[in-house]
This record gives C-alpha cells, sequence and structure tokens, in this order.
C-alpha cells in the first residue's frame, strides 16, 4: 500500500518559488580515491532508497497543497553530463526529485530542497557510500553513530515534521516584520543557461588556528572575507548606502534534539552597512556580533513560530494552492531575494566512521544561484580538507577570485582551486 506525507514547513516555498532560474536543487559529493564503478553504485543505490522513505517519493497534487507518495519505481545512477544543481524533471527521473550522479572520481547527490536539507542530503549520501565500498568487499568498522545502515526501519522520528513539533502559538504578527533590502550583484548571465563552479581546498585545522587567532570562528571569518570580497569589488569604488546581507543557513537540530531527516533549518541574515571605507577587521567584528546574537536558541524559536504561522492561519488554509503559490512567490522574492546578497552554507566536519575515511579525498557542497543572488558559496570539511565551492550563474567571476587570492594572502596557506569550467570556453 502506497504511503503519503505531508510536504514539511519549508519544503511548501521550494515548490512554490522553484522556476528557470531558481531550480532549488543543491549538491553534495564526494570525491572518492578510486574511480567509480556505475554498477556497483546503482547495487548500492537499489539496497539503501528504501532506508530513506521520505527522499523515495513522488509528489501529488492537491487543492490545498502538494503531498508527497511512496515512489516504488527504479532510480538510476545517471553519468553526469551537464552542470550543477541542474533543474530536475520528475517526468524525466522516473518521479523522482533527487539523482545520484557520478563522473570518474566523484559520486553526486543532487536533491529538490523540498525533500530535505543538507544535513538528511548528508546522511544519505553517507550510507550510500558505506554501502558502496561494503558491495565491493571492502570492510569499514563502524563506530558510534556515524552512519545510518539500509538494513534498519526508519524511526518514525526520522520522518517528522520538527517545525511543527517545535511550534509555540504567538501573539506575535511576524508578517509585519520589516526586511531591509540588501546590494545585489549584477552580471551577466551565462548562454546558455548554466552554473559555473569554482573548489578552493584548504587545511581546514591551519585555517581553523588563523580564525582563532582573530577572535572569531570559521564561520565567522569566511562570511566576513567573503563580504570584504563583495565589498572591495563591486563596493569600494562607488557611492553606495547599502548593506551587503549574507543568508546563512542554521541548523535547528543542534538547538531543538531532532532527528529528522527532512528540512529543519532557519535562515539568519548577517548584514554589514556599507556607507563609507570599512575594514575586515570592522566587518569581521560585526559579523561575530549577529551570529552570535542570531543563533540564540529564542531567536530561532522565533524563526520557527514565523515560518508556521503563516500555514497555521485558517484563511491560508482554505485558500486554492492556483492562488498560494503566487503570494508565496512573492514573498520569496521581497522578503527572501531582497533582503540577501548571497547564501553560504557550511556543512562543518561530516562525521565518518575512521575506517571509511581512508577511500574519501574530500567532500563539496554546492548551492544552487538565483536570479537576484546569482553566486553562492558552499563548505564542507573531511579528513581536514575543507573545500568552498563557488557556484555562480553569471560570467563575472572577480567577487570569487578576490575572495580566494585575499584568504591565501591572509592565511598564508595553501589554497587548491579547481573548477568545472563551464561557460568559460563558451
Amino acid at each position: 500500500m502506497s504511503k503519503w506525507y505531508k510536504i514539511d514547513n519549508v519544503g511548501k516555498v521550494f515548490h512554490a518559488v522553484t522556476e528557470a532560474s531558481n531550480s532549488s536543487v543543491y549538491r553534495v559529493s564526494v570525491l572518492m580515491k578510486d574511480m567509480v564503478d556505475e554498477e556497483g553504485l546503482q547495487e548500492a543505490l537499489d539496497s539503501v532508497i528504501k532506508r530513506f522513505p521520505t527522499l523515495a517519493v513522488k509528489v501529488r497534487k492537491g487543492v490545498f497543497w502538494d503531498f508527497m507518495e511512496s515512489n516504488e519505481e527504479k532510480l538510476s545512477v545517471q553519468k553526469e553530463t551537464t552542470y550543477p544543481c541542474h533543474p530536475i524533471n520528475p517526468k524525466e527521473n522516473n518521479g523522482y526529485l533527487f539523482k545520484v550522479l557520478y563522473f570518474n572520481k566523484r559520486i553526486a547527490v543532487e536533491i529538490f530542497h523540498s525533500l530535505t536539507d543538507g544535513t538528511g542530503a548528508v546522511e544519505f549520501l553517507k550510507t550510500l557510500i558505506y554501502q558502496y565500498l561494503t558491495l565491493r568487499g571492502e570492510e569499514i568498522a563502524v563506530d558510534g553513530d556515524a552512519l545510518l545502515f539500509s538494513d534498519q526501519v526508519p524511526s518514525k522520528y526520522e520522518t517528522e515534521d520538527s517545525f511543527e513539533k517545535y511550534y509555540q502559538k504567538s501573539n506575535r504578527n511576524y508578517l509585519q516584520d520589516k526586511v531591509q533590502r540588501a546590494f545585489q550583484i549584477k552580471g551577466t548571465p551565462f548562454d546558455p543557461k548554466g552554473v559555473n563552479v569554482i573548489h578552493g581546498v584548504i587545511s581546514a585545522s591551519a585555517l581553523n588556528n588563523v580564525a582563532k587567532r582573530m577572535g572569531v570562528s570559521i564561520t565567522e571569518f569566511i562570511t566576513a572575507l567573503v563580504i570584504y570580497a563583495i565589498y572591495s569589488e563591486t563596493m569600494k569604488y562607488g557611492i553606495y548606502k547599502e548593506n551587503i546581507s549574507i543568508a546563512i543557513p542554521v541548523n535547528l537540530r543542534q538547538r531543538f534534539p531532532s532527528v529528522t531527516l527532512r528540512n529543519f533549518f532557519s535562515v539568519v541574515n548577517v548584514r554589514v552597512d556599507i556607507n563609507g571605507d570599512i575594514t575586515l577587521e570592522e566587518i569581521m567584528k560585526a559579523v561575530s556580533e549577529q551570529l552570535k546574537s542570531k543563533t540564540d536558541k529564542q531567536h530561532l524559536q522565533d524563526e520557527i513560530n514565523r515560518h508556521v504561522q503563516l500555514q497555521k492561519s485558517l484563511k491560508t488554509r482554505i485558500v486554492p494552492l492556483s492562488l498560494k503559490y503566487p503570494a508565496m512567490r512573492y514573498g520569496f522574492t521581497h522578503y527572501g531575494e531582497m533582503a540577501k546578497t548571497l547564501t553560504l552554507t557550511n556543512l562543518g566536519n561530516i562525521n565518518l566512521p575512521d575506517s571509511m575515511k581512508g577511500y574519501i579525498e574530500r567532500m563539496e557542497v554546492a548551492l544552487y544561484p538565483t536570479k537576484n543572488s546569482p553566486i553562492s558559496c558552499g563548505v564542507a570539511t573531511v579528513n581536514d580538507q575543507m573545500t568552498i565551492t563557488f557556484a555562480r550563474s553569471i560570467v563575472e567571476s572577480e567577487v570569487i577570485k578576490s575572495f580566494f587570492s585575499q584568504l591565501s594572502r591572509l592565511t598564508g596557506l595553501n589554497v587548491e582551486v579547481y573548477s568545472n569550467n563551464w561557460g568559460e570556453t563558451r
């Protein structure tokens, strides 16, 4: 019997706002030390996919909300032939809203954001890699809670909507909160459309030591340097009285106990006002203060309440989907897109069994750029190798080049930079 699931609170937004210039598809991938075996990867996928019931779904149209239904069709691994974060057409993918791709030594999972967030995607990828290695005859000793297993029965807590669980009824009208417009990076869209990714690899422990000496965390340091690169390349010599705002997804599981494999994150905007010359040190101070206050549990509770409040409204629940989606797109554009300059996510140090790390070189995360935010940044660390990935949908790359140049100069560390070269030769 087919099982169905409500789309989680955040997932509904991604269904509403997806369009040609906003795929809502992100990627987590690993670079293995050996070439990927297609047949072995397919066998591993066949084994693990049912372990993740809220990924193994297809979307059905409802009157008031779309919903997800279990998908019994086969999902085939595919050799990568196009750019990252490409829109997923369910009709060409047996109804699935995610893909498993491979190319040379890379195994990538690309997921439509309505299904899960970065945490859920990483858990799926880790399980897939474990199964792939085990089927090849490799002995992987598993310690602690580093992995899920394909033969485990999924817990009901893994499929819960944790937004609903932690929502607290509030009299505050969050819709009246004013949103300040942020500086937007302009550029020339690739023709044909596509996504160029530029990766920089650096020692995580060495960078952490540098950040500590400056009195900030790695995320605070990278965020400040991104802001400084945007300022240096686009605003320094102009007359601006705007703010650069970096949207940073925050894993709510760190503050609210949850093992859900669905979306459970909030976005905090870290804003630096530009009204004249500004130094990197001043930016770091502002970023550090805001991140500390905006990741406070009460602030995040307010964000959960704000997300859920609209959908709890009786008026909203009885409005047909054909009217809901345009309203949500308007809100996304004016309260989400216009309030940020760039999105930056740091998945942190990925927890893997020690015996599994020897088969993996490093990990990458790529976020989809959008029309109003044509550059995004993703960070992930494995084996002390931190990969900082910029994805862009525009030709201009000065901000990214400035970031890596200053990262190397300020830290004195070696940064290995490589790219997929999309758009460079077109």
